[in-house]
């Protein structure tokens, strides 16, 4: 398998990364997307997110390196618990929407085991990044300086 970043065939126009610790969707929103396979932790994640831009050259620099892999969260993992028996096939996916937790019992991927995905909720990240973006819009308004608007007494104040 070589590797290196190769242009995806898919409509989204992804490059990806592969290697054997995993694979890298970088979309041209700038999100990165990590697949690492197993045993899958951390510092396998950092390996990859290293090998796929500060080998080839894209990030020369330790510090924005630094900020890229600070910035490295868990969005999803999958769990397989063996049983003794072929289990009948059934998908539970009630609480995917909500908690991102889906139960699969006798796929064809694993005919005698309990399969658990879990993801975090796309609602739940929009909910940290507009909370992150109103924090950010928050401290920016108490470090500004005091201006007309904001005194108390002007008619053009809205609070009161």
């Amino acid at each position: 398998m070589s590797v290196g970043w190769k242009c995806s065939r898919a409509r989204n126009r992804c490059l990806l990364w592969k290697e054997r610790l995993g694979r890298l969707q970088w979309f041209e929103t700038g999100r990165v997307n990590l697949y690492v396979r197993k045993p899958a932790n951390l510092g396998r994640a950092y390996q990859l997110v290293y090998n796929g831009f500060s080998f080839t050259g894209l990030l020369t620099d330790v510090k924005v390196l630094e900020q890229v892999l600070a910035s490295v969260r868990f969005k999803g993992a999958h769990y397989v618990f063996n049983t003794e028996q072929r289990l009948p096939r059934l998908v539970i996916d009630l609480f995917a929407k909500s908690n991102g937790i889906i139960v699969k019992v006798g796929d064809t991927s694993h005919l005698n085991g309990v399969e658990i995905v879990l993801c975090y909720p796309d609602w739940a990240e929009r909910n940290e990044r507009l909370l992150n973006q109103l924090t950010g819009a928050l401290a920016y308004l108490e470090r500004a300086p005091e201006s007309e608007i904001w005194k108390k007494g002007n008619s053009n104040s809205y609070v009161s």
